[in-house]
């Protein structure tokens, strides 16, 4: 009897280990997806995403996916199960969709925010779990476009190829010339040297000269200004007694052309010769 209470008092004992640990794991399950559970249906592939894979909530870590199975109504659908922390501020108008974590980090969720006038998302007796609403094609297209990419970029590489291979003779000789360049250029640089330094001395001389100009000219200018004003002034007394000499000539003009006997006689009529004396 004594051996049977044992072997009861062992079995309890492992029953009771058994269910602590399962109760452990369900609770840790739970506090690590946060304790809140929702749904998202993805239309298409869901190529990369796994249980487990990240779950984001506008860039920071608030979850992971829990499970992924078809959806009973449609088989062109996913539904993802995950679990988010429970202060994850989800709402009605919040959208969710795929994103890459780059080359070796996998794909994860990435949760939007939505409005702050939007309620939150909540669970109903209709629906325990909510459903988050994915972004149309928010399930598709990121990596069934991968392979169009790949093909793409290796035609691109082949053309590359081909377009090297073709100018091989043409670049190999555009390498050389470069080549003969850099090396009459080392050759030469001393040269090279001398030249720009000389430019730098004719500019410098040029500028010095510029400036001795620029003070000689000033030093005179109030000389020259005044040669030009005496100059132009003499012109113009010129220029009054040169009209005033032409008027003077056509006024004689006119006198001799009206009577020029009187002009270059001397009086005003000349007497007529009568012999008889009378």
């Amino acid at each position: 009897m004594e051996t049977k209470a044992n072997y009861l008092m062992i079995g309890g004992f492992v029953l009771g280990v058994v269910a602590l640990a399962f109760m452990f794991v369900f609770w840790m399950t739970n506090l690590a997806g946060g304790g809140k559970r929702y749904y998202i249906l993805f239309d298409g592939s869901v190529a990369g995403l796994t249980s487990g894979s990240s779950v984001g909530f506008n860039g920071i870590k608030v979850g992971e996916v829990q499970s992924l199975q078809l959806d009973p109504t449609d088989a062109r659908k996913v539904q993802v199960l995950i679990s988010v922390h429970p202060d994850t501020p989800v709402r009605d108008n919040s959208r969710a969709n795929m994103q890459s974590l780059g080359l070796t980090g996998g794909t994860g969720i990435q949760i939007s925010a939505g409005t702050p006038d939007s309620p939150f998302l909540v669970a109903t007796q209709e629906n325990p779990i909510p459903v988050i609403q994915a972004d149309r094609g928010g399930g598709q297209g990121l990596f069934d476009a991968a392979p169009a990419v790949m093909n793409n970029a290796n035609a691109l590489l082949l053309r590359l190829n081909d377009l090297v291979a073709e100018n091989q003779d043409s670049i190999h000789k555009t390498l050389t010339n470069i080549e003969s360049v850099t090396t009459m250029l080392e050759q030469r640089k001393e040269e090279i040297s001398q030249t720009i330094t000389d430019v730098h001395v004719a500019a410098q001389s040029f500028k010095d000269l510029s400036g001795k100009l620029e003070v000689s000219l000033g030093d005179n200018l109030d000389t020259l200004t005044r040669t030009a004003k005496d100059s132009l002034q003499e012109f113009g007394n010129f220029m009054r007694e040169g009209r005033r000499t032409a008027v003077t000539f056509n006024r004689v003009l006119e006198k001799i052309e009206a009577n020029p006997k009187s002009f270059l006689l001397g009086g005003s009529q000349v007497p007529e010769y009568n012999p008889r004396g009378n």
